[in-house]
């Protein structure tokens, strides 16, 4: 692939190595000037045309959208909801089907879901009564697909499950999992947390045969602050919005109301109108710039590369978790190290930043046995003399961390 760096105005203002993707993707110049431009020149309102700049505002809206539909596969612009992010989506599936769950029913997730896709079942589990199961995972965080049939049965109301894992980096076969899930019960909904692979691998919920998707454009090298839920028509006619308020209602009187059609129904209050305005240009780079397969090619690249640097290392002390898989996060300890404190070893010794603790994915010390561990997560813009560094520092820093930091 070409050199993209200079699209990304991070490079310019920061020396050191970037490897918190995971966390969130560097943002381009163009997405940048484009969210400036709207507050600057157009900063409207949307959802009128009574004046040329709130047309503007709303057309970019209803654009934005439409790309959006296209980039997954989905059916309709109106299927797709702007939110905060993933969190945001996330929270709105699951209690906008909350008087659809009731005791007896149970709901399909797994133990290294982000806590996004976990706490919300969580509350309604201990509200409603359901039965809250966790899919059997094989040792790089997998869904197992042939023991679907110890967790799904036909009280299974809901699965959700992240396509891509951000710990582990375990990617799972979306289309595989779903139609193992649905060979045991057809009737159920699908639901797909692709916030850690909708800038890495294509998304297609067509081909994927699910019924619900979360994602965040910050994980795409776009703005802070949006995210996207999407839908089938029907799941979202029968779906209640979280937030009531301006945009999301056709008929108020003093004795009833009626809300507006999908999916502003779900759009009440303000919307983040210049991160959708500027998260356009995420689109104009994929189509321009790099697309989905490049950038997936050279990130596999990148992982093989780190594998084989991990195998060269030889040391029992450093345990990588999950240098099998080709997704673009490296997660590591070093025995008798706390990981915040080699984060900062990293950090001040090495120019290098990476994300320690537990990820927002607490239950996973139940499947590797770590509380708190470091990851490092790259991208295309990565380099393999980045990866090189990042292990030399891992070597050298099992003996260096404790000088550096205190």
């Amino acid at each position: 692939m070409k050199n993209l760096r200079s699209l990304f105005p991070y490079f310019t203002n920061n020396d050191g190595i970037y490897l918190d993707n995971a966390a969130t993707n560097l943002k381009l110049q163009s997405v940048i000037a484009a969210e400036m431009e709207f507050m600057q020149k157009i900063n409207a309102n949307p959802h009128t045309a009574d004046f040329d700049n709130a047309y503007i505002a709303t057309k970019a809206i209803e654009e934005c959208r439409e790309k959006v539909a296209q980039f997954i596969n989905c059916d309709s612009k109106d299927e797709i909801v702007f939110t905060s992010g993933t969190t945001h989506s996330l929270n709105q599936i699951a209690f906008g089907l909350k008087k659809h769950l009731k005791a007896g029913d149970n709901v399909v997730i797994t133990t290294i879901e982000h806590a996004s896709n976990l706490l919300p079942w969580m509350v309604l589990r201990d509200e409603i009564g359901f039965e809250l199961r966790y899919a059997p995972l094989d040792a790089d965080g997998l869904i197992m697909t042939e023991r679907l049939t110890e967790v799904i049965d036909a009280k299974t109301a809901i699965f959700s499950f992240a396509s891509c894992s951000n710990t582990m980096g375990a990617m799972n076969d979306v289309a595989a999992v779903s139609a193992a899930a649905r060979a045991i019960k057809g009737e159920m909904l699908i639901c797909i947390d692709a916030a850690q692979s909708i800038a890495h691998e294509k998304t297609d919920v067509k081909a994927w045969d699910v019924d619900l998707l979360a994602f965040s454009t910050h994980k795409m090298f776009g703005p802070f602050g949006l995210g996207v839920m999407w839908a089938k028509k029907a799941v979202l006619e029968m779906m209640d919005p979280l937030l009531y308020g301006g945009g999301n209602n056709h008929v108020i009187t003093t004795d009833k109301y009626v809300l507006t059609n999908i999916p502003h129904k779900f759009e009440a209050g303000t919307p983040n109108a210049s991160a959708i305005y500027a998260f356009n240009q995420v689109f104009a780079f994929f189509e321009n710039e790099a697309s989905l397969a490049e950038i997936r090619a050279q990130e596999h690249e990148l992982k093989a590369y780190a594998r084989e640097l991990a195998r060269n290392i030889h040391d029992t002390d450093i345990e990588v978790y999950n240098i099998e898989n080709d997704s673009p996060i490296i997660l590591f300890n070093i025995k008798n190290v706390p990981s915040q404190d080699f984060g900062t070893y990293l950090s001040s010794k090495w120019n290098i930043s990476v994300r320690t603790g537990s990820h927002c994915a607490k239950m996973l010390c139940e499947f590797n046995g770590c509380k708190t561990t470091v990851r490092a997560s790259f991208s295309f813009l990565n380099t393999k003399e980045e990866l090189e560094l990042l292990f030399k520092a891992i070597k050298k820093g099992k003996t260096e961390w404790l000088d550096a930091i205190l």
